[in-house]
């Protein structure tokens, strides 16, 4: 095993001087949305917007067509995204939507879906959203959503009229991610300092928790461990296409810029390491790999998803894309940190994400 510490402070930059394209028509890739603008007034009154979309593939930015925005979506708030659908939120009567405008292979006009009431404000800083199928309309589609740190809310939009609430015993893990498991149709995510794993079984709507067990750890000094410790992590359960199920941790670390009078002027953080785990499917044990082979894993808010790099050429194996703060990958045989700029000024998006290239 490589030394887990002495890889993680190699760092590299990319940047590709293209301006940005114009497609009538982009093809299934991952693509991390960058900003949306509004370029004119359709003749029935709405905007018409375009979205510039950052391709990992060929590191350029690109732009999808132009369409009609859904008076639906008007001012609504991103609160999450899974399977290429957001979830939206109207900011006066918090009314919810999902919506399929930011993929940018769909040349139809947005399809828009209202989900049902929630019943009370919802955090919307701290939301995460999880389809389980990239297709609404199959009628036991389920949308879970993590609104606030103490319920978990699931819905069938062509079922249900109102949300299901699950009370947690303890507050979710706020830094946790919610995924879907195709393998085991049922719905993960950390909680209690990423100790324990929570499901939710959405054959019978029950949720139970287990311990984690990790084995093979990375050996590094204890002093290496205090590093750690005092950055920022957050956990994310993500399934590859095969059935595998990884659990990652990644690290950010804070640091600040002083004046000359030694004041503190800005804080800002950048990522420091991951950590990657792989299920043992004999004891269901997490075991530290630094190899994932031909796989690539996103992480941003999104709900974590993995593809197979060698489906999207131009995508780097065993590597892990991430968004906020910065944007890059991370190779984790080599543990180079690798920071992309795109060209030009690029306003950060409200809730940066990639959108996973799943079409209906």
């Amino acid at each position: 095993m490589a030394l887990f510490f002495s890889r993680i402070s190699k760092l590299s930059t990319a940047c590709r001087v293209n301006n940005a394209r114009f497609f009538s028509s982009l093809p299934e890739s991952p693509y991390l949305l960058l900003s949306d603008e509004t370029v004119g007034e359709s003749s029935e009154g709405g905007k018409i917007v375009n979205h510039k979309l950052f391709d990992p593939r060929t590191e350029a930015i690109v732009k999808s067509r132009e369409k009609t925005l859904p008076k639906e979506l008007e001012g609504e708030a991103i609160l999450g995204a899974s399977q290429g659908w957001v979830v939206c939120m109207n900011k006066k009567d918090s009314s919810l939507h999902l919506t399929d405008l930011y993929k940018p292979w769909v040349v139809s006009s947005p399809r828009v879906m209202s989900l049902p009431c929630l019943g009370f404000d919802p955090r919307v800083m701290k939301s995460r959203v999880s389809l389980s199928s990239s297709s609404p309309d199959e009628e036991d589609c389920t949308v879970a959503a993590k609104f606030n740190e103490s319920h978990l809310s699931v819905c069938k939009p062509n079922c249900d009229s109102e949300w299901t609430h699950f009370q947690t015993p303890f507050p979710l893990l706020k830094a946790s991610d919610l995924m879907y498991s195709k393998r085991d149709k049922a719905l993960y995510f950390a909680c209690i300092k990423g100790l324990y794993m929570g499901s939710l079984d959405l054959c019978n709507n029950k949720l139970k928790y287990q311990e984690l067990r990790f084995h093979n750890l990375p050996q590094i000094p204890e002093a290496d461990w205090e590093m750690l410790d005092t950055c920022f992590m957050t956990k994310h359960f993500v399934e590859s296409p095969s059935g595998e199920l990884f659990f990652v941790k990644w690290y950010r670390k804070c640091f600040h810029i002083e004046n000359n009078e030694r004041e503190v002027e800005d804080i800002h953080s950048r990522t420091w390491s991951f950590m990657v785990f792989r299920e043992d499917e004999t004891s269901r044990g997490l075991c530290y790999t630094e190899d994932i082979g031909d796989l690539c894993i996103f992480l941003g808010n999104n709900e974590a998803f993995c593809l197979s790099a060698s489906m999207y050429p131009g995508l780097e194996p065993n590597s892990i894309y991430f968004v906020v703060p910065g944007l890059g990958s991370y190779h984790l045989p080599s543990g180079t940190v690798r920071q992309y700029n795109p060209p030009g000024e690029h306003k950060p998006h409200r809730k940066p994400f990639w959108i996973h290239p799943t079409d209906d």
